[in-house]
């Protein structure tokens, strides 16, 4: 059985919900900003920017509103690995899990039975902050001894949140030049974030000048380099850096790229703080470059 696959209204459900542009401040409509705009923009984030731009960007967001989002368990028991399910919804969605029907169940919230959940699909008709838990189905028929789904990590947002970010930049030829972008991580928790600076590929879709070796660094508060990563175990059949990427990518509805090309996509943990995300060109030649920013739901 394929990953468990969710979609709202016939898309992708985000929940970016603490992602600012620093590049273009206050300009969500498309309008131009200038390099002194990004760097001004990164110093009032308490972000030390490294160097400067003279580049111009485009900024645009998407929200999402609450709509419907429906979730498809795997079982949680055999020879093949299962990960995790992780869903991101906004207060106000309409949540449908189904669960494999192998016989009598019960549906389980952070390891404790929900009243009355013993039907194959559980329905919740407006997700509220209080149904953030971990959910599960456990089989109670004897022969399936204790046997279960895979669990789900529910985790709720506000009722609108940003689909991602994305700055489109003419990166100046010569040294020192770079496109800077900065984003914000808030809460108690740490997120999981797809940076890609897309280069190469923008010649596919009309654009004659593309940067063509973009190379990305991500800076913290500090204006020192920020470098974190995923620890994946050697388990046969289990996840890889590469599958998780691809993964993650589907459910932000990141358009793709193909492999072997010089763009660059990046997926990392981030904890709560201020980044700034800086692009340059390995050869200091010019060129436009997509810089993108998605949080992994």
């Amino acid at each position: 059985m394929p990953s468990p696959a969710f979609r709202r209204s016939g898309v992708i459900s985000l929940g970016i919900v603490m992602l600012a542009s620093l590049a273009a401040p206050g300009l969500t409509d498309g309008r131009a900003a200038d390099s002194s705009s990004a760097a001004a923009a990164a110093a009032a984030a308490g972000v030390t920017s490294p160097t400067n731009s003279s580049s111009t960007a485009r900024v645009t967001a998407a929200i999402v509103p609450a709509g419907e989002t429906t979730v498809t368990l795997d079982i949680n028991f055999g020879v093949r690995f299962v990960p995790n399910s992780r869903v991101a919804v906004p207060t106000g969605e309409f949540l449908r899990v189904s669960a494999p029907n192998l016989g009598p169940l019960q549906w389980l919230k952070d390891g404790k039975p929900i009243n009355g959940a013993t039907n194959a699909t559980l329905v919740i008709e407006s997700v509220q902050s209080s149904d953030a838990g971990i959910y599960a189905v456990i089989y109670t028929d004897p022969a399936m001894a204790g046997r279960g789904s895979q669990p789900m990590f529910l985790s709720v947002g506000p009722g609108e949140r940003l689909l991602n970010l994305s700055t489109r930049a003419q990166l100046a030829a010569g040294p020192g030049q770079s496109v800077l972008a900065g984003f914000v991580v808030a809460g108690g928790n740490g997120k999981r974030i797809i940076l890609r600076a897309v280069g190469p590929t923008l010649s596919s879709f009309g654009i004659t000048n593309p940067l063509k070796l973009p190379v990305v660094r991500v800076l913290d508060a500090k204006g020192k380099p920020y470098e974190n990563g995923y620890v994946y175990p050697a388990v046969v059949g289990g996840p890889t850096y590469e599958t998780d990427l691809a993964a993650g990518l589907a459910r932000c509805g990141a358009f793709p790229i193909p492999a072997g090309t010089a763009d660059v996509t990046l997926m990392m943990p981030f904890v709560p703080g201020n980044y700034v995300v800086e692009v340059t060109s390995r050869d200091e030649t010019a060129g436009i470059v997509l810089l993108e920013i998605y949080e992994v739901p």
